[in-house]
């Protein structure tokens, strides 16, 4: 995929289910990933690869498999912005009633086009619950490339310490999305706070980082990632799961305590803490 940018061996893809899926010997950009359900990988420019995603087609029940998707946001890509690339679906694969208990393993030029009709390609949306506001977020910067990437884990469970696609605490959240964007921050909302540039209220742009609930000493315990029209995208707290608020809350409007931008200059010194958490 995407001239050679994009290489992998075998897709193993069950009739049902995560349980057996496999992407074998997958290589991007030159450096070799053993992937998990819902591994991001960043392609730049806001694109990237999904591997081992559930999905749900419209007007149906249940869910499907697909092995990896592509998202394509840079046109360098050679493909229009907004692109989407599935391979590996175990709906088109169609396995004989005799085998379709068993994982069809579907060889890169083995699965015919024809096969994979649009009728059955399922679409990425977030869960009905979980509104998302209409703005038009500009991936032609970091932030917006942060917002963008941050959408696609609307409804992720939130999970105290957790830092991956299989559930997110607040700042987890936010250092996973920088992580694929080249920013390194660390796991701690206090730490953040200090791990950019601040940025008045009044000046917030997609991909800011916006802070609440300050403790004793004035360090705040809970972030999220701006949006834009004062909405916010984190992962809330334990029996929730990864959504957009509005600054405008009140919950939120009187514990906000500032905004950083991760990848400006001018950090502010940190200071030193000893636990981690958040």
């Amino acid at each position: 995929m995407f001239n050679g940018r994009v290489t992998v061996k075998r897709l193993v893809v069950p009739a049902r289910g995560l349980n057996g899926a496999r992407v074998d010997g997958l290589v991007v950009d030159g450096t070799a990933y053993v992937v998990g359900p819902n591994a991001l990988i960043s392609l730049g420019g806001g694109s990237y690869v999904v591997a081992l995603q559930e999905a749900v087609s419209p007007g149906r029940t249940g869910s499907g498999l697909v092995a990896l998707r592509a998202y394509v946001s840079d046109s360098s890509l050679g493909l229009a912005p907004g692109t989407q690339l599935l391979v590996g679906m175990a709906r088109a694969a169609h396995p004989a009633a005799a085998t379709s208990q068993a994982s069809v393993v579907l060889g890169l030029p083995q699965l015919p086009a024809a096969q994979a009709s649009l009728a059955g390609v399922p679409t990425f949306l977030p869960r009905r619950d979980l509104q998302i506001p209409d703005i038009d977020i500009p991936t032609n910067t970091l932030g917006g490339q942060a917002v963008s990437l941050a959408f696609q884990f609307l409804g992720i469970p939130y999970i105290w310490g957790g830092s991956t696609p299989s559930g997110f605490d607040c700042s987890g959240l936010t250092m996973y999305v920088y992580r694929q964007l080249g920013i390194k921050l660390g796991h701690y909302t206090g730490f953040q706070y200090y791990e950019g540039r601040r940025v008045p209220r009044q000046q917030l742009e997609p991909g800011d980082l916006v802070f609440f609930h300050a403790n004793s000493a004035g360090v705040p315990q809970h972030e999220g990632m701006y949006i834009g029209n004062g909405a916010f995208i984190h992962a809330p707290h334990s029996g929730d799961v990864v959504r957009v608020s509005s600054l405008y809350d009140t919950r939120y409007a009187l514990s906000y305590v500032g905004a950083v931008r991760p990848y400006a200059a001018g950090a502010s010194s940190s200071p030193t803490w000893t636990s981690v958490s958040g």
